[in-house]
């Protein structure tokens, strides 16, 4: 019987060490995605373990702004950045460098039928805004909130998207967005902030005089005042 035990405890150490090292390579190779699939305007995170040795940004025609943010440190081994879904629906590919090589991921932005988004989560007071939704979405033509100036109606279109644009108003606060999907009221929040003050002519520097030039009296022969 002690035999057996001897044997089966070198069969568990054996696989211990055949298994852990497999284990660790791959929890460290390349970089991975939050979710696989996201909505139009969607927030990902994409990270990284420090043994992937990635480095750069990572990029994709996916993103709304092509490539991530700058990784930064997320943990004790993790690096992580942020880029936002792309607002045309499809399956895209996201790329970095690590330990020289390209490394790629998939991902899918799906089409939301119950849902609309606004293109930025932070406008300032009496800015810009629009109103987004797919072409596939059962959400209205029309938005409303407290923080329009006016209802926004989708009347534009743009490859995949209905789009509407307008204002914010002058008071800054959290703000609802609403419109009507699938027969019930869809709501999207955004912050209206305070508009900077406008620099006025007190506020600009002010220049320095200059010194006037003082020229020595007399004749050019000498400069002192004396004829030659």
């Amino acid at each position: 019987m002690k035999i057996i035990k001897a044997t089966i405890g070198l069969a568990a150490v054996a696989t211990a060490l055949t298994f852990a090292p497999f284990a660790s390579a791959q929890s460290a190779e390349g970089f991975t995605l939050d979710k696989a699939e996201y909505v139009p305007g969607d927030n990902i995170t994409i990270s990284y373990d420090v043994a992937a040795g990635c480095e750069g940004r990572a990029s994709s025609n996916g993103f709304i702004n092509r490539y991530s943010s700058e990784f930064l440190v997320d943990g004790p081994r993790t690096m992580a950045a942020e880029a936002n879904a792309s607002w045309v629906p499809g399956s895209y590919t996201a790329e970095l460098t690590c330990k020289g090589e390209k490394v790629t991921r998939a991902f899918t932005v799906a089409a939301p039928r119950d849902k609309f988004t606004l293109d930025k989560t932070e406008v300032e007071a009496g800015g810009d805004i629009s109103v987004m939704k797919t072409k596939q979405s059962d959400c209205g033509e029309v938005a409303t909130s407290p923080g329009f100036t006016a209802p926004i109606k989708l009347e534009y279109e743009s490859v995949n998207l209905r789009i509407g644009n307008g204002k914010v108003v002058d008071q800054a606060g959290t703000y609802q967005a609403e419109m009507t999907c699938g027969g019930k009221q869809v709501q999207v929040e955004f912050v209206v902030t305070a508009k900077a003050p406008a620099q006025t002519v007190a506020d600009k520097p002010k220049t320095a005089a200059k010194s006037p030039i003082v020229k020595p009296k007399g004749a050019p022969q000498t400069g002192g005042g004396a004829t030659a």
